[in-house]
C-alpha cells in the first residue's frame, strides 16, 4: 500500500520486515545524496570484490545509470 507521497505505508511490521522491498524509492527532484562519490563507493566494492576496476566513461555513465534505476522509481511518462 502506498502512502500520499507515494511511499510504502506498511500494515503488517512483522511481514513487512522480511518481505516488503525499500527500493525503489519515489523520485522526488534532484537528491543530495545522488553524487559522484556514492558511485565511486559503488565502483570500490564491486572492485573489492573482485570486478574490474571502472576507468572508462562508457563504464562510469552505465553504473550511474543502473545506480539511479535501482534507486528511483520510473518517471511516470518513462
Amino acid at each position: 500500500m502506498n502512502g500520499p507521497d507515494g511511499s510504502h505505508v506498511c500494515l503488517d511490521p512483522q511481514y513487512c520486515m522480511t518481505t516488503c522491498r525499500a527500493y525503489p524509492v519515489p523520485r522526488v527532484g534532484p537528491d543530495p545524496r545522488f553524487t559522484e562519490c556514492a558511485v565511486n563507493a559503488v565502483a570500490a566494492v564491486l572492485v573489492g570484490h573482485g570486478y574490474p576496476p571502472v576507468t572508462n566513461i562508457w563504464d562510469w555513465s552505465d553504473l550511474e545509470m543502473a545506480l539511479a534505476a535501482f534507486l528511483y522509481e520510473a518517471k511516470e511518462n518513462e
